[in-house]
């Protein structure tokens, strides 16, 4: 039962409802009560679990997101989207094993033309060489430009390239490999994105390389 103290549209003391009154010297504050604690099922810990495995994987190349799933997969797009993308179609196995299948996860979608005929291949310099075929490029798209995920699942650690990628045009991008990425295996993702941000491509998986 609550306390006014001089009158409704002063303080009180108490309980009202879902919120507490109480005073602190000649002060009265109001704050919501603490919910109670749930008991959740085991299914629903499996699934904040998957849940928590999706963000866990994809919060390392965050903002990559962003761009690669704006207006794409979902009304509000972007990050977002690309949570719900990676956990309906690239989460794999079952209840007790569950993984994220680096082949079905994208880091873009969207009307863009993919790159044809990608390739990789890795300098002495500690590189990384993308190459793509140009052949059939035109004036509309020549000025796209690439976006590159090289990603060390096993330590979450991630190297991206968005709007400092080659223009399709190019048909090379060289990647410094960071110090850390050696010893590893690095899975390699590419996707474009418009000139004028308005589209991007679905991305293309090129594979899981040992560094």
């Amino acid at each position: 039962m609550a306390t006014l103290k001089n009158g409704i549209l002063n303080g009180f003391s108490g309980k009202v409802g879902a919120v507490v009154g109480y005073q602190v010297g000649d002060n009265f504050y109001i704050r919501s009560l603490p919910k109670a604690r749930k008991n959740f099922t085991e299914k629903e810990l499996i699934n904040q679990a998957k849940f928590k495995l999706v963000q866990a994987y994809l919060q390392p190349f965050l903002e990559l997101l962003k761009t690669g799933f704006k207006d794409y997969y979902t009304k509000t797009g972007g990050f977002r989207a690309a949570i719900a993308y990676t956990r309906k179609e690239a989460l794999k196995g079952g209840d007790n094993n569950f993984y994220i299948d680096a082949a079905a996860l994208k880091i873009s979608g969207g009307p863009l033309a993919q790159a044809p005929n990608p390739a990789v291949a890795f300098s002495e310099e500690h590189e990384i060489i993308i190459t793509w075929d140009t052949t059939d490029i035109n004036s509309k798209n020549e000025a796209d430009q690439l976006m590159v995920l090289i990603y060390d699942a096993e330590n979450f650690n991630a190297l991206t390239k968005v709007f400092n990628g080659a223009f399709r045009k190019e048909g090379i991008l060289k990647v410094k490999l960071k110090d850390n990425m050696q010893g590893v295996k690095l899975d390699v993702y590419i996707g474009f994105v418009a000139a004028d941000r308005s589209a991007q491509s679905d991305s293309q998986y090129l594979g899981r390389f040992e560094v």
